[in-house]
């Protein structure tokens, strides 16, 4: 599994609901991409109006093919997704980690 995970501090003018609101609809289309495995949004405990964002991928492949088929922008899905702002649009945005899985430990 890689990951690819985002920090994001919301702008004043933007509403905890409006950004909840975006992220699920673009990771919706997200979902129709080979290889995408969900995504996944987590509110900081210690930072008012601040999310981590998760995106799961079959691989880095699925996701440089994703990107890729994004960047060209010939496709009905990439169209689609390119229609909504980017997440730093929303407010101060860093990528935090982007990484394989290599192993988990997990309940029986």
């Amino acid at each position: 599994m890689y990951r690819f995970i985002w920090k994001i501090k919301l702008s004043d003018n933007v509403t905890d609901d409006e950004f909840i609101k975006h992220w699920h609809d673009s990771s919706a289309i997200l979902q129709e991409f080979p290889g995408a495995r969900g995504t996944l949004i987590h509110k900081a405990r210690d930072e008012d109006r601040t999310y981590f964002l998760v995106a799961q991928w079959e691989s880095q492949e699925a996701r440089d093919k994703m990107q890729a088929e994004i960047n060209a922008g010939e496709t009905e899905r990439a169209q689609r997704w390119q229609k909504f702002p980017k997440n730093e649009t929303f407010g101060e945005h860093q990528a935090r980690f982007a990484g394989e899985e290599i192993g988990s430990v997990l309940p029986e």
